[in-house]
């Protein structure tokens, strides 16, 4: 609005005096001249957020029948001590889903030339989103199997370390580090990995003869 009312004023200073009044009623016709070009953009903005509410309030529905039929929450019950529920995470990461699907319709059909960046952005948040999800999955896998077998405290840390390794690995592919930087980190991780579970399988399997070896020995 002090645009208008700026270049207004520097129009009408070309040209001849005029009163307050009269500037601030050309801004203004401008204003709504300006509203009424955006009113189509508005109108199909407000279609599509309708139509994505729509589907995301059945999809929502749907799947939180289909969770109840198979009690999902159920399978994982390390997250029940922390007050969190496997469905709703679930439910959220596809409400997320909707809401970028939302964004990128909008551009499509009012700002095509906007495409790419809008493409760049919704594949990078989607990469942060499954490091997340795939992380978040492996502990409360792990969990899920301590909790149903009897694990040593030995192999519960080697998992617990194993799945840390892996994590930083995927977290480093998102990062904007460059790539002589990432390729040199992804190569001291694996390298990292490949000797922990080296060494560590060799005392798994060997630990009876080493022991047995070292007990002699003294």
């Amino acid at each position: 609005m002090m645009t208008i009312i700026h270049s207004i004023i520097l129009n009408n200073q070309t040209t001849t005096n005029v009163t307050g009044t009269e500037i601030l009623w050309d801004a203004l016709k401008l204003a709504l001249r300006d509203l009424v070009e955006a009113l189509p953009a508005i109108a199909i903005t407000l279609v599509i957020i309708a139509i994505y509410s729509l589907i995301a309030f059945i999809l929502t529905r749907i799947v939180q029948a289909l969770f109840k039929l198979v009690n999902i929450d159920a399978w994982f019950k390390p997250l029940q001590e922390y007050r969190i529920r496997l469905s709703s995470i679930i439910i959220l990461l596809i409400n997320i889903g909707i809401v970028l699907l939302a964004i990128y319709s909008i551009v499509a059909l009012l700002y095509p030339s906007n495409i790419p960046l809008i493409t760049y952005i919704v594949l990078f948040i989607g990469r942060i989103a499954s490091v997340i999800f795939v992380t978040i999955f492996m502990f409360l896998m792990l969990e899920t199997i301590i909790e149903r077998i009897r694990m040593e405290a030995k192999l519960r840390g080697f998992m617990f370390l194993l799945i840390l390794f892996i994590s930083l690995a995927l977290v480093l592919d998102v990062t904007t580090l460059s790539n002589e930087v990432k390729n040199a980190l992804a190569f001291g991780i694996s390298l990292g990995i490949g000797l922990m579970i080296g060494v560590f399988a060799a005392w798994y399997f060997f630990h009876d003869v080493i022991e047995k070896k070292i007990k002699g020995k003294q």
